[in-house]
């Protein structure tokens, strides 16, 4: 049980990093590997015996990013990847591996299982995004909003309970006098105003921008658990 466990857990780590390169600052990551917008799961003996499989190689797709390279070229939840770039993947361990050897714009042939049979897909590796790219956390507090803003990091992700691919900017802090406002600590801020945001200063600047027009409200895209809602965030 105990095996099983730990390969379970080591898969939860996304593909849109390369084990290898964890340890790199977040701009060395996007020069040196391929983004593929996946998060995968390591198999097991028992979940290869559940697909009436006989060895337990290759990993699962749990997710892929909308509009990433794994999207792009077709790959889908479910799928069972056996070949990546030509190496066989015998273990999730051998996937982070080869992910983390490509580059942007590469071309990679992904060979797997995909609701018991067989299919290959060509998938051009991409560029890391700055929205990918969030190492260090950064905070803004805004009075004129009510709000508390940071930067989604990993931490972040974890301790609010974030699904992976989620992208933007917490709100961690809801001024208790602006609670008429609709926003709630935990939301992601995902758009302003029709544009991805991935840093607080980002918001405030829309913010600002649209005092200074005159307008009385953002448009704001947020993520919650339930889904994604579009609210307007008044300008005072």
């Amino acid at each position: 049980m105990a095996d099983r466990a730990n390969r379970v857990a080591s898969g939860f780590v996304a593909l849109a990093l390369a084990a290898a390169l964890l340890a790199a600052p977040p701009a060395a990551r996007a020069a040196e590997s391929g983004f593929l917008g996946m998060h995968v799961q390591g198999m097991s003996p028992e979940t290869a015996a559940a697909l009436g499989l006989k060895s337990a190689n290759g990993v699962l797709v749990r997710d892929v990013a909308v509009g990433g390279p794994s999207d792009q070229a077709g790959i889908r939840r479910g799928d069972l990847i056996l070949k990546f770039a030509g190496h066989a993947i015998d273990s999730f361990e051998r996937m982070i591996k080869a992910a983390g050897a490509t580059r942007p714009g590469q071309d990679v042939k992904v060979e797997l299982l995909r609701e018991g049979k067989p299919a290959t897909v060509t998938m051009k590796m991409g560029a890391w995004t700055e929205a990918w790219r969030v190492g260090a956390g950064a905070v803004a507090s805004h009075p004129d909003s009510g709000l508390t803003l940071a930067s989604l990091t990993d931490k972040l992700r974890k301790g609010f309970g974030l699904r992976w691919g989620t992208l933007g900017v917490v709100v961690t802090l809801v001024d208790p006098d602006r609670s008429d406002i609709g926003l709630r600590r935990g939301d992601v801020i995902a758009q302003v105003n029709q544009q991805a945001v991935w840093k607080p200063d980002q918001v405030v600047d829309n913010y600002t921008a649209a005092k200074a027009a005159g307008r009385k409200e953002l448009l704001l895209l947020i993520e919650r658990i339930d889904g994604f809602h579009y609210m307007l965030l008044p300008v005072k």
